[in-house]
This record gives C-alpha cells, sequence and structure tokens, in this order.
C-alpha cells in the first residue's frame, strides 16, 4: 500500500487498510494535523490506494501532486475550471483566494466535473487541502455534492485543526487525526530521503518530528538560513541580549511575511527548549518567555501592527528573559 510510505500513524493505516480491503471505505475522510505533519501526502496515499490497488505508474503519479487541479478567478463565479493533469481519476483542490480561501468558482468546477463525466472503472478521488479555509460560501457549495455523491467518488480532506472546519463539513467525515513521530524517528526517515544526518537530527528536535517541516527546511537554502537566523534569535535570548536580536530584527523591518516566517520558527526553537532538547539554545523559564513573546508578536502581525513596532517591541523584551 501507498499509505505504508506514511511514517507512524499506524491507527489510521490499520483503519484505512481494513476499509480499503473491504471496499467499505467512507465516502468523506477528512485528516487533521498541523502543518508539516503529512496530511496532504497521507491524502494522496490514500486515493492512490483507493484507485489503484495494484499500485503502478497512476499510483506514484498521484502520490507526488500530478493530478487535474480546480481553479478559478477570484470575484468571478463562473470562472472555474479543471486543468488536466496526469492522474485523470483525481482532482486537487487548494484555496487560491487571498489567505488560500477557497473560491466558490473552484469548487463549482469540481463538483460539475464529477457530476458530469463520466467515471473510469477505477472511481475518482477528490483531494481538498486545508479546508479549515472555506467560508459558508464555499462550504455549502461542497455540501450539495457531499451530500449525495456519484457512486464511486471518495473525498479526502485536510484542515490544520478539526475547530477550524465548519460544523456542517466535519459531520459529514470520518476523521482521523495526524500525529508527529518522535524526532528519532524523523530524523532517521528524512536521512533515508537523503537529508545530511546531522541536519534531519537538528531539524527534526527543533520541529518535534514534523517530518514535511525537516523536509522543508533541510531541502531549501533560504529556509535553512531562516532557522539559522531563528537559532541565532534564541542564542540572544538565553544571553538576554536585546542589541543583538534588534540589529538581527531590523532585516526584517519592511518585510512582514519574511517577519512572520522567523518567528514561526524562532517559536519552534523555543518550544524545543521548553520540552528539554540540547539542541535549543535557549532553555527553562527564558524559553517559556521565548515562547510567549513570539506568539504575541505573530497575533501582533496578524493584526497589521506595523512589524517595524512588533520587532522593537520584540528585541526589548529579551531584557527580561
Amino acid at each position: 500500500m501507498m499509505l505504508d510510505r506514511l511514517e507512524g500513524n499506524a491507527e489510521l493505516k490499520s483503519s484505512v487498510r481494513l476499509m480499503l480491503d473491504s471496499r467499505r471505505l467512507t465516502h468523506s475522510v477528512l485528516l487533521v494535523g498541523e502543518e508539516g505533519l503529512g496530511a496532504g501526502f497521507a491524502a494522496r496515499c490514500v486515493a492512490a490506494d483507493y484507485l489503484y490497488p495494484q499500485g503502478g505508474a497512476p499510483a506514484e503519479a498521484l502520490v507526488r501532486g500530478e493530478c487535474c487541479r480546480a481553479v478559478a478567478k477570484a470575484g468571478k463565479r463562473d470562472s472555474g475550471q479543471i486543468e488536466t493533469g496526469v492522474v485523470r481519476e483525481a482532482i486537487s483542490v487548494t484555496g487560491m483566494g487571498s489567505g488560500g480561501k477557497y473560491l466558490v468558482g473552484q469548487v463549482t468546477a469540481m463538483r460539475s466535473e464529477i457530476f458530469n463525466t463520466s467515471l473510469s472503472a477505477e472511481g475518482r478521488a477528490v483531494l481538498l487541502y486545508h479546508v479549515e479555509r472555506m467560508n459558508e460560501e464555499s462550504a455549502n457549495a461542497l455540501l450539495k455534492v457531499m451530500e449525495e455523491p456519484p457512486e464511486g467518488v471518495l473525498f479526502l480532506l485536510t484542515a490544520d485543526s478539526l475547530a477550524g472546519v465548519l460544523p456542517t463539513i466535519r459531520s459529514r467525515c470520518i476523521s482521523f487525526a495526524m500525529a508527529p513521530v518522535s524526532p528519532a524517528d524523523c530524523a532517521r526517515y528524512c536521512t533515508k530521503q537523503g537529508v545530511d544526518a546531522k541536519a534531519a537530527a537538528l531539524y527534526s528536535e527543533l520541529f518535534d518530528g514534523h517530518i514535511g517541516t525537516v523536509l522543508a527546511a533541510a531541502r531549501d537554502d533560504a529556509r535553512r538560513e531562516q532557522v539559522e537566523q531563528a537559532l541565532t534569535l534564541a542564542k540572544a535570548a538565553a544571553a538576554k541580549d536585546s542589541y543583538a536580536a534588534a540589529v538581527l530584527l531590523t532585516g526584517y523591518e519592511k518585510d512582514k511575511a519574511g517577519a512572520a516566517a522567523l518567528l514561526a520558527d524562532f517559536r519552534a526553537v523555543a518550544a524545543a527548549g521548553l520540552r528539554g532538547s540540547p539542541r535549543s539554545p535557549v532553555q527553562g523559564d527564558a524559553a517559556r518567555k521565548a515562547l510567549g513573546a513570539a506568539d504575541a508578536a505573530m497575533q501582533r502581525l496578524s493584526a497589521q501592527v506595523n512589524p517595524k513596532i512588533v520587532l522593537s517591541v520584540l528585541a526589548a523584551k529579551f531584557r527580561s528573559f
């Protein structure tokens, strides 16, 4: 099974295996987990096992995400269409609006496609990523097809948190929680995927077994540099060095997105220190304070506060760590 490639998550794998073997898989599955835990990867694996039980090239392509895609233009309800991909039996939908919000045109295009085109012998899978980003209008459009789907259609939804999913969507799915693996298992897995062993060990500790996050950090030069900046910021926190923090953060005063991304990694480093990981430069009570300061700064950035003010306040707090 393609799902066997997912590390850990034994309960999810055994439950889905039983349902697939008996061909009694519910028509709507919701996979819930923080970014980096592999909910999207798991959804593609389940879709591949459902459509292609014998595996092969189509299953491999689906796991890589090479399927059809529902697209639309913001503000144009009738602009939705399906872009053809390698795997025609699967359609992916990812929000294209501001902040990754779903566009109604995407959902209606998907709905028209599965109702108006004939199914292959394998059936059809619809992958909907981050459904917590659906508003009521796009959710209602989805409900119309989830309530009475065509025979052979499997919906696979992902979300960062169950609470963020509208109750009307949540109630029509069987839900599974994605679980992180241990840092040691995460490091072993990522090393097998070609990540340098030292980097895999470091990132697995910092990101607490979130395999997707570790792989993303290890494979991207800019992201690696960002993690190094977060570690440097954590060292300044441990030393109560407000000046060093201010100097580092000055480079992000005009880059709100970059500041938010750096703070997210700084938060992860502080959280690792709070868990007692020796790979984090900040530990104990200082780690707790750093974590709280990072959360407050991220909230202020999301509230549209001027990044320069937010970062200046954060640096000043380092004196009290």
